[in-house]
């Protein structure tokens, strides 16, 4: 069975597999269309950008939310939801990451009282895992499954820095460094110089370089390899988490990542 061909108007084509398999094909191709509106699309915004009928993107979607899949909100607007999540992200012991780290982070909320956050870098992004939202009066915390860019955020820079010279300079070469403040690193070369200080420093920061008046400070986590899987970090507004206030939380930051470093270690099997 042949898959439909693509309206004249459809932006992107549902890439047939070749092992016919139409409605699972075309189910990806969903997945993916939403993968690149981080806000969300409505049933008929994904049809059109598909070229499908808006009977089958409605059946599909809905099966999808069923199994956590895909998220609704209530403009009926359609986005990725955290069962992705869950199938990317690492497991030690059968222990998906985020579980295993949710103490550590549940400590430096407490510690700080700013919202703890848990990511990692999924192509050439940064997706959050997980958050612990803090007890300020003010709350400012980012969402599960929003993904950010790697070279405006603490948590972005950290994974980066952490990972082999080769692959941090090809990264860096794949980033567009789109510039959302006049402070925003906005080439290869500086960020790759920035990377290393942060290497050397242990921890990295984003004060106000993507969203003005929002910053925060991120440590690594490291596997039972030595390898930087994820980032761990607080965030809040600029007036309550400032140059001198991220000067005293981040031993606490590097503190939460060791242990959530250590919960990853594989536990010694007793005979």
């Amino acid at each position: 069975m042949a898959l439909p061909r693509p309206s004249r108007s459809a932006r992107k084509a549902v890439a047939d597999s070749g092992f016919s398999t139409p409605g699972l094909d075309r189910a990806l191709a969903i997945l993916s269309c939403l993968g690149a509106h981080p806000t969300g699309l409505s049933l008929s915004e994904i049809a059109a950008e598909l070229g499908l009928s808006t009977n089958f993107v409605y059946r599909t979607t809905q099966s999808l939310v069923a199994h956590g899949y895909l998220l609704r909100d209530a403009a009926k607007r359609y986005s990725l939801g955290p069962g992705l999540l869950r199938l990317s992200q690492p497991f030690v012991d059968d222990v998906p990451l985020a579980e295993a780290a949710l103490p550590a982070m549940r400590w430096l909320s407490e510690q700080t009282g700013e919202a703890a956050h848990l990511g990692m870098i999924s192509g050439d992004e940064g997706v959050v895992l997980e958050r612990v939202i803090g007890t300020a009066p003010i709350k400012f915390y980012v969402e599960r499954g929003v993904r950010f860019p790697l070279h405006t955020s603490g948590p972005g820079k950290v994974m980066l820095a952490f990972r082999g010279e080769t692959e941090r300079a090809e990264i860096a070469g794949r980033l567009s460094f789109e510039r959302f403040q006049a402070h925003t690193i906005s080439n290869a070369k500086a960020l790759l110089a920035c990377l290393q200080d942060v290497r050397r420093q242990g921890w990295a920061t984003d004060m106000g370089e993507h969203v003005e008046g929002h910053n925060c400070v991120a440590a690594p986590i490291f596997d039972a390899t030595g390898e930087a899987i994820a980032s761990l970090w607080i965030t809040g507004t600029s007036q309550r988490l400032d140059a001198r206030r991220i000067k005293e939380l981040t031993p606490v930051v590097k503190k939460a990542a060791q242990i959530a470093s250590e919960a990853l270690q594989p536990k010694a099997v007793l005979r």
